[in-house]
């Protein structure tokens, strides 16, 4: 078994009764190099290393679509034996690529992180419509996704929550009760970090760590919410009641000014939680016999800062 410094330290510490280990609460990922083990851990609620059959990763998802399209790789974020990846592709004229959906019926609350490694390939470049892993909650819960795209409100019966390629940089793909509207009066998902100067150029042709933090209103009368967002381990923005400076306009936020961001009123309904994960590759622009495809690897969800692997 692979056992992190911090971990043997602190062991030695408690065997001898020692407190004197610094105040310091380490990402998951320090304490379980390659992620090996991390899914005993008890902050931890689900773990998906994609090392399994496409089979039975499958079979672990509520929702597939087009499972045909999927592949086990070898390029992987570890090189620990049998370390693969999942490669989703799709074929222009016959499908727009593949999903996995899965349902966390109970849903989780509070403070929830995700992590996961994707890799973007430059071949899609101007093909890009949605990829990325998207999750969220509905109320009620549902075993497959229901996105109603372009539909505003809905703050007691939807969250979603992604960050993916927008216009050439990466950017938050988020709806809520309360997002705002394009000028037409339909809400597209609002996007809060390429009005910054923090925004990341897609990173085409290599592993790239994503975690993002969401916190839930509560009540759910109060606009206490928040959302952070880290790309390989350098966070991009934090925005929550009061911060940062800037506005929104027409579902963007853009950084600057002296008005600070008035927070997410995540929900209305305190039964809507975070409650599924949706692993999406969606390309409806490539032409007929055309493929093209993406690669998700070591996805954790828990209630504390993951951090990308240690090695």
């Amino acid at each position: 078994m692979i056992v992190s410094i911090y971990a043997l330290t602190l062991a030695i510490a408690n065997l001898f009764g020692v407190n004197k280990v610094a105040d310091y609460d380490p990402p998951l990922a320090k304490l379980y190099p390659n992620d090996i083990g991390m899914e005993r851990d008890t902050n931890v609620l689900y773990v998906e290393k994609f090392d399994d059959p496409v089979v039975t990763i499958a079979n672990r998802y509520t929702d597939v679509y087009n499972s045909e399209g999927m592949l086990s790789d070898p390029d992987a974020v570890t090189t620990t034996p049998g370390s693969k990846s999942l490669k989703m592709t799709n074929t222009g004229g016959k499908n727009t690529g593949g999903h996995l959906f899965r349902n966390f019926t109970e849903g989780f609350d509070s403070t929830i992180y995700i992590r996961y490694y994707v890799k973007y390939p430059s071949t899609s470049k101007g093909f890009i419509h949605h990829e990325g892993i998207w999750f969220g909650g509905y109320n009620p819960s549902t075993e497959y996704p229901n996105p109603r795209a372009g539909v505003c409100g809905l703050g007691n019966s939807r969250i979603s929550i992604a960050y993916e390629p927008v216009n050439d940089r990466m950017g938050s793909y988020l709806y809520w009760g309360d997002m705002q509207s394009d000028p037409k009066g339909n809400c597209w998902g609002n996007d809060m970090v390429n009005g910054s100067k923090s925004a990341q150029p897609v990173p085409w042709d290599r592993w790239t760590c994503v975690e993002i933090m969401v916190k839930m209103n509560n009540p759910v009368s109060a606009c206490n919410g928040e959302l952070k967002i880290w790309h390989d381990g350098i966070e991009v923005g934090h925005w929550g009641e009061g911060f940062p400076n800037g506005s929104m306009l027409y579902g963007r936020f853009t950084a600057g000014g002296t008005g600070g961001f008035k927070g997410f009123r995540w929900r209305t309904d305190e039964h809507l939680k975070i409650n599924y994960v949706w692993i999406e590759f969606y390309d409806d622009k490539s032409a007929d016999g055309v493929s093209h495809h993406i690669k998700f690897d070591n996805l954790v969800i828990a209630k504390k800062y993951i951090g990308p692997i240690e090695n």
